[in-house]
């Protein structure tokens, strides 16, 4: 599905079910709707947009309406994205000889044909301000301190022998290796006494 941007474009950015394990950060740019599920694919989303933003100077600073004007007798198309766990997402700068440029952002099977600089603008300050939402809307990835990491690391390094091992006669004394012995019991004659 291709996304046509020209012209600023109408967003909004809105956080869900903060603080839960159902959390996401969506972004809403016309028509197309992204809701993303955790901040490690809003961050992925933000830096794509972001790393286009020397490029996107080359885009033409007004772009032709007429890519976005409806069709009559066809509603205009509503696309809606879920992303999680850092999906493929890349962006592209095409510059057509005789032509203006323009970018190409892909999430997913969703491309965003960005036509002009301020259609670029108004969704990378989208995608920009979901990141900063995003930070207060995931719950935290549980860390371990320096201390935590060390005694973990020690108790797999220093485990308990699984209990007490017999040794017996003949291969004791083959091997050359000692094991210990277990809890002495009683003879039935030192019981008697």
């Amino acid at each position: 599905m291709i996304v046509s941007l020209v012209g600023l474009q109408d967003t909004r950015v809105a956080a869900h079910r903060p603080g839960t394990d159902g959390a996401a950060v969506s972004v809403r740019v016309g028509g197309a709707l992204v809701y993303m599920h955790d901040a490690a694919t809003v961050s992925l989303v933000a830096r794509t947009w972001n790393d286009m933003d020397r490029q996107a100077l080359l885009l033409p600073r007004e772009g032709d309406t007429r890519r976005v004007t409806p069709v009559r007798g066809v509603a205009e198309p509503a696309v809606m994205v879920e992303m999680a766990s850092c999906p493929p997402v890349f962006a592209r700068l095409e510059r057509p000889v005789g032509k203006n440029s323009y970018l190409r952002v892909s999430t997913g099977r969703v491309l965003f044909d960005v036509r002009d600089l301020p259609a670029f603008r108004s969704t990378l300050l989208a995608f920009r301000r979901a990141e900063e939402v995003a930070a207060t809307t995931f719950l935290p990835r549980p860390t371990q301190t320096a201390r935590e990491r060390a005694a973990s690391t020690a108790a797999r390094a220093f485990t308990a022998p699984a209990g007490p091992r017999r040794r017996t006669a003949s291969a004791g004394r083959s091997a050359g290796v000692t094991t210990p012995a277990g809890p002495r019991t009683a003879t039935s004659a030192e019981r008697a006494m």
